[in-house]
């Protein structure tokens, strides 16, 4: 299959879903309420499994360091871009938090690794690159950033203690005992596929399958179609940020370093995915404007049906 036309397929599949649920929950199938449950289900349950699933199978290996760090710089800069562009834009606390989320963390997971393996079908270490960069270099920091962002800015009350509360909430949840366990068990001896431990990876896998679908629940239940005039302008800056800058701060320090074409273009693609689904899950479980972040996750979804074009023409 054509890349572009898988890409266009994965991104479309997401939107139609969310839609979907948008139409159910004008049906009366679901309310915005649900919202709140599917949200603790993907936090509490279905993204520990997925990420302790991805990283205990994953092989870490030392020479995709230097690409995790550029991930991360980015991800600050484009924090700070985003943090800006939000007291410019004067947001308030809530719906800054949201912005925040949506402007920095990409889809890497969700789309970026069934791109990754149609653009390299069998090569096992374009894989292995992609699983990294996306789990380590996108999946770590929304998981740890991303979180404490969520909770600082959920929390109503504006306090100098308010990043350390909501570090200590995030050190003592499912998601970041998720991490260091499936780090554990990557360098640990015990693998995956013994008579043993098998089938409690199955389980495993069982319930992280579920995560995209509960994290398109989510999105779908708070999207709301209507008023999409009214954010226009913090539309446009998310898109510019998460479309445009991203995979423009990735590809600058990347292309002065020695690397292989196609680890620059696993690395580019995955900074070029649109704004992460699990932006609207996060902001909806810790209090901030989770109807915002529906919008702007969904937004940057169909805009991504261009500037993937463009981005894949570039590292073509």
């Amino acid at each position: 299959m054509n890349i572009y036309l898988h890409t266009l397929i994965s991104i479309l599949v997401l939107a139609l879903i969310i839609l979907l649920v948008v139409w159910l929950r004008k049906r009366g199938m679901f309310q915005s309420e649900h919202g709140l449950l599917f949200s603790k289900l993907v936090t509490q349950v279905t993204l520990p499994a997925l990420i302790f699933d991805a990283l205990a199978r994953s092989s870490v290996e030392w020479r995709y360091v230097l690409l995790f760090i550029i991930m991360i710089i980015s991800e600050i800069i484009l924090l700070m871009i985003a943090w800006i562009a939000g007291k410019l834009l004067r947001l308030e606390r809530s719906r800054m938090g949201s912005f925040l989320l949506v402007s920095a963390f990409g889809s890497s997971s969700l789309l970026g690794y069934a791109l990754i393996a149609e653009l390299f079908p069998g090569e096992s270490a374009a894989i292995a690159e992609a699983t990294i960069v996306s789990e380590l270099g996108v999946g770590l920091p929304l998981f740890t950033i991303g979180v404490m962002i969520a909770i600082y800015y959920g929390n109503p009350e504006k306090s100098e203690t308010g990043l350390l509360e909501g570090a200590s909430l995030f050190f003592r949840s499912p998601i970041f005992v998720s991490i260091i366990a499936g780090l554990l068990w990557s360098f640990s001896p015990f693998g995956t596929q013994s008579d043993v431990i098998k089938p409690f990876f199955d389980a495993i896998h069982i319930i992280a399958q579920a995560n995209t679908f509960l994290v398109t629940l989510t999105v779908g239940v708070l999207l709301q179609l209507t008023s999409l005039r009214d954010i226009v302008w913090i539309a446009l800056a998310a898109i510019v940020i998460k479309l445009i800058f991203a995979p423009l701060l990735v590809s600058l320090p990347a292309g002065m370093m020695t690397l292989e074409n196609w680890q620059l273009q696993v690395l580019i693609l995955e900074a070029s995915m649109p704004s992460a689904l699990l932006s609207v899950v996060l902001a909806n479980r810790y209090g901030c404007d989770a109807k915002l972040a529906a919008k702007l996750v969904f937004v940057t979804l169909v805009t991504s049906l261009v500037t993937a074009a463009l981005v894949l023409r570039l590292v073509g």
